[in-house]
This record gives C-alpha cells, sequence and structure tokens, in this order.
C-alpha cells in the first residue's frame, strides 16, 4: 500500500509538536513495520525546511531531508497536476496541490490532520488517529 503525508504530520514528526507527535509517529512506524510506501509533496518539502531550518538551525533541516529522502517518494507532478488541482473544487489552491500530488502518486490515503481541507479530494482523506484505526490487527 502506498500513503500520503501532508506536510502537517511531517511537521508534527521533526518538530515533535505534542499533542499530534504521538499519532503521527505511530503511523510512521506503522506505515514502516507494515512495508507501506510513503510519498510526500514536492512543495512541502520547501516548507519543511523552513521551518525546521528556522527552529532547529540549517545543518539540523538539511540532514533531516536527505533521511527523510530516504524512506519517502516524492511525488511526480507537474503542468498536468498543477491544472487537475484546479478543478477540485477545493478551495485553498496549496490543499488541491496536495491532493493532486497524493493522487499522481498513486496513493490509497492522504493523512492529514486536515481533513475537513480535503473533501473533493480524490483520494480520502484521514486524520492519523483514524488511519491507525483502521489498519488490521498484525498476528
Amino acid at each position: 500500500m502506498r500513503v500520503f503525508l501532508d506536510t502537517n504530520i511531517l511537521l508534527d514528526i521533526v518538530e515533535q509538536r505534542m499533542p499530534f507527535y504521538t499519532a503521527s509517529q505511530a503511523v510512521l512506524n506503522e506505515c514502516d513495520q507494515r512495508g507501506f510506501e510513503i510519498s510526500v509533496a514536492w512543495h512541502g518539502l520547501a516548507t519543511l525546511f523552513y521551518i525546521t531550518a528556522k527552529r532547529r538551525g540549517q545543518a539540523f533541516a538539511m540532514q533531516m531531508m536527505r533521511d527523510l529522502l530516504n524512506w519517502a517518494t516524492v511525488a511526480t507532478v507537474g503542468q498536468n497536476e498543477a491544472q487537475a488541482a484546479l478543478a477540485y473544487g477545493i478551495a485553498d489552491y496549496e490543499d488541491a496541490m496536495v491532493a493532486a500530488a497524493a493522487t499522481a502518486s498513486g496513493s490509497a490515503w492522504l493523512i492529514t490532520r486536515d481533513e475537513a481541507g480535503f473533501t473533493n479530494s480524490p483520494v480520502a482523506p484521514i486524520s492519523p488517529d483514524a488511519f491507525l484505526q483502521q489498519l488490521p490487527t498484525r498476528s
């Protein structure tokens, strides 16, 4: 299975933002243990890097990006996805771009804390807690 992590989930993990960190980190752990593929948005990496560098320094942010790119795939997007995002009927174009990236990546879920922002997304949005609850129990 492939899942898409919204930038807010990545920030929760990197910045250990409580109370969100616990569920977001659990999503990452479960995906790793179950062999799920993780995709992220190209444009979200800039936001993640900027915020992390401001709070933790340039060197930390660069290493974090290297680490992230070892376990996540950046969704391939271009002109067609940018135009498709306009047609989704999502009020916030940045959210529409995330939905387009999730679609392009072939993800089954768009894991986000902003489910309301993705009501018209072709890829179903789901919160970290709801995602964890719907996973089958491992034997």
